[in-house]
């Protein structure tokens, strides 16, 4: 497989797991968790691109 596919898996994998386990915590009604789940599950894979474009950046500007 590509990396750049591994690399989104990656993202979408701890996205997920890491929107269930926040969305879980909450004692909210099923409609409210499901949508606490994808905010959560988008503010991680956010993140997550952010910090990969920050240290891609940081790796070309700083290696050559």
């Amino acid at each position: 497989m590509n990396v750049v596919i591994i690399g989104l898996l990656a993202v979408a994998a701890v996205s997920g797991i890491g929107g269930w386990l926040l969305s879980s915590k909450q004692s909210q009604e099923t409609p409210v968790k499901i949508m606490m789940f994808v905010g959560y599950f988008w503010l991680l894979a956010f993140a997550q691109f952010l910090l990969v474009a920050l240290g891609y950046f940081g790796w070309q500007h700083f290696s050559g």
